[in-house]
């Protein structure tokens, strides 16, 4: 029988693994974030904050926690006042954080209804009420008292949106 002679690239073709180049690898595609990585990321960035999410939302009402939180804000304020640098400034706005997320998980209840049986025409309603009257007036009170200190915290971080959007 007489011998065929194949150029080499038509051969290579048809035998697997004769041809220069590597066989294509299968690249696992990252379909987008998931909720347990988002909700992990946030926890980690409120961890890095100073401030936990469920340790003020999750305890019991008290009245020396908030007065606590009160005198956190009103020291930190002052100490503001009297030297402003980021130190002061990172302090006082995580005391104001906290005390804003004290008394609104406390003070305010929200509550959701729908409307009717038919699907088609059905319409969720939110309802959000006052639970307690007083520790809203005192929140209230809180922020007019510390409004220079709140206007020096904006002005900072407008100067770090600046910076942030020089840098991008």
């Amino acid at each position: 029988m007489a011998k065929i002679d194949l150029p080499d690239n038509l051969l290579s073709g048809l035998v697997p693994g004769l041809s220069g180049k590597k066989p294509r690898e299968e690249r696992k595609v990252d379909k987008g974030k998931g909720v347990f990585r988002t909700l992990l990321r946030s926890a980690e960035r409120a961890e890095d904050d100073g401030f936990h999410a469920g340790s003020v939302a999750d305890a019991p009402f008290s009245q020396a926690d908030l007065e606590a939180l009160l005198d956190d804000v009103h020291g930190l304020g002052e100490d503001l006042k009297r030297d402003p640098n980021p130190e002061a400034v990172v302090a006082y706005k995580l005391a104001v954080r906290n005390f804003v997320h004290y008394v609104v998980s406390r003070a305010y209840a929200l509550e959701e209804k729908t409307s009717g049986t038919n699907i088609l025409k059905r319409k969720k309603y939110v309802i959000l009420s006052v639970v307690d009257q007083k520790l809203e007036k005192l929140a209230a009170e809180i922020l007019s008292t510390q409004r220079n200190q709140l206007e020096i915290l904006r002005r900072v971080d407008e100067i770090y949106g600046i910076l942030v959007d020089l840098l991008q």
